[in-house]
């Protein structure tokens, strides 16, 4: 299945959208659309795929994605339970472009801001004193009329734009292959590894969800995301693993076999090679730091 085209409505009285969302989950569907999106997640945790990217998300995420990225933040399979009264707020910001008009961007003063929509194209992450200040300003828009909306977005994109402040989430080779007319079946992949990254996994089974040879599904998934499925099944069990690491109800050894891996010796040799800490060392890290 092609990620999908959502539209955005951003309403008759209004040149680009601001919307708050709570809901017992997020939009669950890998997706793209022509406006450039900014989204803060004021409450909630899952995971957050952005091109070739795959990263969780907690409380305070706040990113900015160029128009046409494909991307799904993936709320936690805790959310998904009949019996959860769990909810996940988040505030989200869509533009066009253009939507200023097409010689806006060309103005000199409009030169950070410019080449900022242009690195978006691999998503960023919004990081340190700016995630702050635009947090807050994210709070503050939803309840904005008028021209005073517009002057709001501005000067937000004008504190991402500040050197140094935000982190790129896709691969520049993401961003160079990326064909939204060529992605079929990776919203069906990712569907059936969420599903059922904690069994046994194996090419020849995942293939045959997704009806294709055990050949043709490797070449097809390397293709699309520039790495092995290998590689992109470790990502998601490793990152399952930092979300209960982080929750700290369960032992490195439960962790390790809730999160699909066999053994403890092989967890914890896969863990530091993506993290680059050890278990222990992530929870201690974590512990002293929210912000990692």
């Amino acid at each position: 299945m092609k990620p999908i085209l959502r539209k955005i409505d951003p309403g008759t009285d209004y040149s680009f959208s601001v919307r708050e969302d709570i809901h017992p989950y997020l939009y669950n569907h890998w997706h793209y659309h022509p406006e450039v999106e900014l989204t803060f997640i004021r409450k909630g945790n899952g995971i957050r795929l952005v091109g070739d990217s795959m990263q969780p998300f907690e409380d305070g995420d706040l990113v900015l994605l160029g128009a046409n990225v494909p991307h799904l933040w993936r709320s936690d399979s805790s959310y998904f339970k009949e019996s959860s009264e769990l909810t996940i707020e988040a505030i989200a910001i869509h533009f066009k472009v253009d939507f200023w008009g097409d010689l806006f961007l060309a103005l000199p003063e409009m030169i950070p801001i410019k080449k900022l929509l242009e690195g978006a194209q691999r998503g960023m992450r919004i990081t340190g004193r700016t995630h702050a200040l635009v947090a807050a300003k994210m709070e503050e828009i939803i309840h904005m009329q008028g021209v005073t909306r517009i002057e709001q977005l501005l000067h937000m994109l004008n504190l991402i734009a500040l050197p140094g402040e935000c982190e790129p989430l896709s691969s520049t080779g993401f961003v160079q292959t990326y064909n939204a007319n060529n992605t079929d079946r990776i919203d069906q992949i990712f569907n059936y590894t969420f599903t059922h990254f904690r069994e046994p996994m194996s090419i020849e089974k995942v293939a045959g969800a997704v009806n294709l040879s055990p050949h043709s599904f490797c070449r097809y998934f390397k293709t699309r995301t520039l790495k092995t499925y290998w590689q992109f099944l470790l990502e998601v069990r490793i990152g399952h693993a930092c979300k209960l690491l982080i929750e700290n109800k369960w032992n490195i050894s439960e962790v390790a076999f809730t999160s699909g891996f066999s053994n403890l010796s092989n967890f914890n040799r896969q863990f530091k090679a993506v993290m680059q800490l050890t278990p222990i060392q992530y929870i201690k890290a974590y512990t002293s730091n929210p912000q990692l």
